[in-house]
């Protein structure tokens, strides 16, 4: 943890999402086996690294099974889980968009139609830890798009696997479960199996094996975004309590020892007291895994002015943005690169990894560049329908045809010219 300025930045800051030969070698090889081999691959990597008794049979859970990891969680958690529910579907439904068509100037039609696809794969981390919110996440804009296979993979450990995340399946109305993690999980979608559905598309988190094996897959499968370990970028000013940036810190950095978390602000004194503070609470509080994070991954950024925060905070491109000032509309204007952008000293952005209601499957590693959070949108693909008549043909015949062969394609020309000729 170091006070760091603009240039340091610029110059120092490195993508997380380059993958070691050794990681890349081990998953093709996973993949190419679950290609060939299919369950008994499958079953041999669930044996290896989750469940040593596994069987095929148990790998798919039944509705059955969640109904009782539903009824088995307390009540406490059902409400945790409703709550969490209701407000990420009420987010979600404002996003959906709906077909349309309109006619242009001349007679032609154009019909754009809104299709779910047909089966996602959903991958739910389990391994260190229970994940229910991803499937909230996830699950939640699949069913809205209307998808009509919705499948989920989940990890266990040593053969048990987190009844809270299974239950928030349940509430879901997740199509199929399957006990199984890794990148032999998403190898399983990509190509399918007997007991694993192909799917068409997969979505969420994983480990560094599960983001190569969605890299390696891509074109086969597709995929959301290939995920990074989880950052924030906070914004703060001499008026705010560097105890709250410390813990807003500390909230990201026990995410993953290589979560990356930054403090900009034009204040020194305020960066060193939220230094003070941090260092305070990694040695003296509870908080778990976040030591290697805040030793070697976490920034506090002296800038020059409020031009200066903008330029930075685009640069780095954060999942997470949390502005400690009061909204604003220059806030619009200047932040242009971020997956979610809290605003105020009373918007953690741990609300919106659980309740607030946005999507906590976001774009990571300056992706924020040219991606954006999980919506309803990526459980679904458009289609155009042109419906040309007479009159765009007669007028946009000859510019086609002229343009078709100033490249070269012949029968491009000819087959526009011979429609025209029947007119």
């Amino acid at each position: 943890m170091k006070i760091v300025n603009k240039n340091w930045i610029f110059s120092n800051l490195k993508s997380s999402l380059q993958t070691s030969s050794s990681v890349s070698s081990t998953v093709k090889s996973i993949i190419e086996d679950i290609k060939k081999n299919g369950d008994k691959a499958v079953l041999k990597y669930v044996k290896k690294f989750e469940n040593s008794k596994a069987t095929i049979k148990n790998i798919k859970l039944s509705k059955q099974d969640l109904k009782r990891a539903y009824n088995s969680i307390s009540r406490q958690d059902k409400e945790a889980l409703k709550l969490a529910y209701k407000r990420i579907h009420y987010y979600h439904t404002k996003q959906k968009k709906p077909s349309y068509s309109y006619k242009d100037q001349l007679d032609t039609k154009f019909y754009i139609q809104w299709n779910p696809i047909d089966n996602v794969g959903l991958y739910i981390p389990g391994g260190m830890a229970s994940y229910p919110s991803t499937v909230l996440m996830t699950a939640i804009p699949a069913k809205i798009a209307k998808v009509p296979n919705v499948m989920l993979c989940v990890p266990s450990k040593n053969g048990i696997t987190s009844n809270l995340t299974l239950a928030a399946a349940y509430i879901c109305g997740v199509d199929q479960v399957y006990n199984i993690g890794g990148a032999q999980a998403i190898a399983a979608f990509a190509h399918g199996t007997k007991t694993i559905k192909k799917a068409d598309k997969v979505f969420g988190p994983g480990n560094q094996f599960v983001a190569e094996a969605k890299k390696q897959l891509f074109g086969t499968i597709g995929i959301d975004l290939p995920a990074g370990p989880s950052e924030v970028l906070v914004i703060a000013n001499n008026k705010s309590n560097p105890n709250w940036i410390a813990y807003d810190v500390l909230a990201q950095a026990e995410h993953d020892p290589n979560a990356k978390t930054y403090v900009v602000s034009t204040s020194k004194s305020l960066l060193e007291k939220v230094k003070k503070e941090i260092s305070s609470l990694v040695q003296n509080s509870k908080i778990q895994n976040i030591d290697q994070s805040i030793k070697n991954h976490c920034f506090l950024v002296l800038s020059q002015g409020k031009k200066e925060i903008y330029e930075i905070s685009n640069f780095i491109a954060p999942e997470h943005l949390h502005i400690h000032s009061k909204f604003s509309k220059d806030l619009l204007k200047n932040i242009i690169h971020a997956g979610s952008v809290f605003v105020g000293e009373k918007a953690p952005v741990a609300l919106g990894d659980y309740t607030i209601g946005t999507n906590h499957v976001l774009p990571t590693d300056q992706t924020a560049k040219f991606a954006s959070g999980l919506s309803v949108d990526d459980f679904m693909k458009k289609t155009v329908f042109i419906d040309a008549g007479d009159k765009t043909l007669k007028k946009i015949s000859k510019p086609t045809s002229h343009l078709a062969r100033k490249e070269g394609l012949e029968a491009h020309a000819l087959s526009v010219e011979i429609r025209k000729i029947k007119t």
